[in-house]
């Protein structure tokens, strides 16, 4: 499997250029950067989360960091969890199960991503398979972001001991 044609087809109407980076399979946005050769600060992985009324919204931030569930509910006033895998899979057909691109307009779903992202020149996004990286230039992550809100979505990632 190669970009579902969904983020295809969103990327394409939106004029945004992209490349895409072929690794071997991965299982985690963290493994697809090591497998490509990508610093993991410039890869950007997608959380989906769920309100009480089945309301969905993308939390898109740093591979490397975890989403702070809390800091995004005070953030949206509303009290969220994480979908289920049974969920992400009925709402990302066109996808390889476990492999959520981080595009919520495509997927009908509202967008909250983190300020990190943009600290770098280049962004790498999960595609929708396990094999596979979206690479845009921060002006063009930008572009697609500019009517989504941002803030900070993460704690930090874990320390090696």
């Amino acid at each position: 499997m190669s970009i579902p044609n969904t983020v295809h087809d969103y990327l394409s109407k939106q004029n945004i250029p992209f490349q895409t980076i072929r690794h071997q399979p991965s299982k985690s946005s963290v493994q697809s950067a090591i497998a490509a050769q990508v610093p993991i600060h410039k890869v950007a992985k997608a959380v989906v989360l769920k309100d009480a009324l089945d309301h969905y919204l993308m939390a898109i931030l740093p591979a490397a960091n975890r989403v702070n569930i809390h800091q995004v509910s005070q953030i949206t006033n509303s009290r969220l969890q994480f979908a289920t895998e049974h969920e992400l899979n009925c709402r990302f057909k066109d996808c390889e199960p476990g492999a959520i691109p981080p595009f919520g307009e495509p997927y009908n779903m509202n967008v909250l991503w983190d300020t990190r992202l943009c600290k770098s020149p280049d962004i790498f996004l999960e595609a929708g398979d396990h094999e596979t990286l979206i690479h845009l230039v921060r002006e063009n992550f930008q572009q697609i972001s500019k009517n989504q809100p941002h803030d900070d979505l993460c704690s930090a990632p874990p320390r090696d001991h």
